[in-house]
């Protein structure tokens, strides 16, 4: 059975591993809430390695199709995803 580590990156570029999962969607899941909590650099790993490298600044929609730097094409529908929602309280 296959299963994602989804983990951050840090200034050394070291890979801390964070949460193990079996379903791809739960991955991405906490993957994106990582990233709404401020991680910069975020993986998403298989069994048999690399299979998201997420950063917000880069991009992390498809376009249009998927590639390692994107969430899926399934997940942005499945999750009617259109990025991460920043707070705008107390902006004007």
């Amino acid at each position: 059975m296959t299963k994602y580590s989804v983990g951050v990156l840090k200034d050394d570029w070291e890979y801390v591993s964070r949460k193990r999962f079996k379903d791809w969607t739960k991955a991405q899941d906490f993957a994106v809430q990582l990233l709404e909590d401020g991680e910069e650099w975020v993986q998403i790993r298989m069994d048999g390695g690399l299979l998201q490298e997420l950063n917000l600044e880069r991009g992390i929609m498809p376009d249009p199709n998927f590639s390692t730097h994107s969430l899926a094409p399934y997940y942005v529908r499945l999750r009617n995803y259109d990025g991460i929602q920043r707070s705008t309280q107390g902006k004007k």
